[in-house]
């Protein structure tokens, strides 16, 4: 089970070569996103400045989260949220919401696929998350 972070949606909709490879290797299993990264994801397209492009963008991303399953944010993910970016924070790391998608993926059991290298590295040493970097 994959859990797609923003940085993929935002590939996505750049029409970026950099999902492909990572695309093609986990197309056919079981893939998931967060209510936040959908929600982050739904920012940057609806901030296009140019409507045709922005429409466009929105589209593709609504057709991508009707094919995927969307968890939910959900007390046990906020208190495991909680926790993580405490620790990091003790540490003098600061990672900003993704403890969030990392919490979810967590109690989700799912690998998260993102390109957002530093943050998700410092959570995963610390939580044992897995991560699958692109």
């Amino acid at each position: 089970m994959f859990c797609l972070d923003t940085t993929y949606f935002v590939d996505l909709i750049r029409n970026s070569k950099m999902i492909k490879p990572i695309t093609k290797k986990i197309g056919n299993e079981p893939l998931f996103t967060t209510t936040f990264n959908l929600f982050e994801a739904q920012i940057g397209s609806y901030s296009i400045k140019n409507e045709e492009l922005r429409n466009k963008a929105i589209d593709k991303l609504n057709k991508t989260f009707d094919r995927i399953e969307v968890l939910p944010f959900l007390k046990g993910d906020a208190l495991k949220a909680a926790e993580i970016a405490s620790i990091l924070r003790r540490r003098g790391k600061v990672v900003g919401a993704d403890v969030i998608t990392a919490a979810i993926a967590l109690n989700n059991g799912c690998t998260v696929v993102t390109r957002n290298r530093d943050h998700f590295q410092w959570i995963s040493e610390e939580t044992g998350l897995e991560v699958v970097f692109y």
